[in-house]
């Protein structure tokens, strides 16, 4: 059981995959696919976009932890709000319950039917706005989600509050930079949405560590998902984060690649 969690990258990129070439990873290009799968994978790389290396180490990592936030918000953030609405309203300010409460005053639906219906929903716009012609995408997607948002507020399908939770998980999804997961962050958040309806926190707890528990057991082609992180691996330059640029010459243990560094030694040769 994997729970659908990618265990290779797929790419159109050339840079990408030259990278990770150059890192000692192996790229397969399939006949009659424009994808490149680069294998083996851990959990960092989904969360790696090939600009970080373009970048100051700072901004780069900035822009990462945003990433991180970003897959969070995705996975539970619907989840939470459907428990704290329905079990643990005593840990909201009481300004701010008191704001939920009013605003789903006239919904006539439980919360779970309200997320499951704006989610769908914005699922649905997404789905539509990638396979109509491009010059019209962008609109659709746009013009949908507002005239959508504002009709189901005005009809008391869904309370405002919803309509902020979704929002913000939507735009949190476009941040990962690996579409497939992506994808599965997406689609496992429902579960999340489940488990907080029926257990609360103790439901999403549950569920969190068995998804963590199924996380670390799985391998890439040999490598663990979350390494370097689970197990512990003191590696240079391959962290959780991106480290400065004169680290960056060793490639990953753990990849067992058969040259240690990415490039032969930069020295003045003509001087010898």
């Amino acid at each position: 059981m994997d729970f659908g969690i990618p265990e290779t990258m797929s790419t159109e990129r050339p840079d990408k995959a030259c990278e990770f070439l150059l890192q000692g990873r192996v790229v397969v290009l399939v006949n009659g696919s424009p994808y490149a799968i680069i294998l083996p994978a851990t959990l960092i790389d989904y969360m790696t976009s090939p600009e970080d290396k373009n970048l100051k180490t700072n901004f780069a990592n900035f822009l990462r932890t945003l990433r991180f936030i970003g897959a969070f918000l995705t996975l539970l953030l619907p989840g939470i709000y459907v428990a704290m609405t329905s079990f643990h309203q005593e840990i909201l300010p009481t300004e701010l319950l008191f704001s939920i409460l009013a605003s789903r005053e006239n919904v006539p639906f439980p919360v779970l039917f309200e997320i499951l219906i704006m989610e769908i929903a914005f699922e649905l716009i997404r789905e539509a706005g990638l396979r109509v012609p491009s010059p019209i995408g962008p609109t659709i997607g746009i013009v949908g989600a507002l005239v959508l948002g504002q009709a189901a507020v005005s009809a008391d399908i869904v309370s405002p509050i919803l309509i902020i939770v979704v929002a913000l998980t939507g735009i949190a999804s476009f941040t990962i930079p690996d579409f497939i997961f992506g994808f599965h962050l997406r689609y496992f958040r429902f579960a999340f949405v489940l488990l907080g309806y029926m257990a609360g926190f103790v439901g999403i707890g549950i569920g969190l560590f068995i998804y963590l528990s199924v996380l670390c057991s799985l391998n890439s082609f040999g490598v663990p998902i979350t390494v370097p992180v689970a197990p512990k691996i003191k590696e240079k330059g391959h962290g959780l984060f991106l480290a400065p640029i004169w680290k960056r010459e060793f490639r990953a243990k753990y990849i067992a690649a058969k040259k240690e560094k990415s490039q032969e030694k930069i020295s003045m040769k003509w001087k010898n």
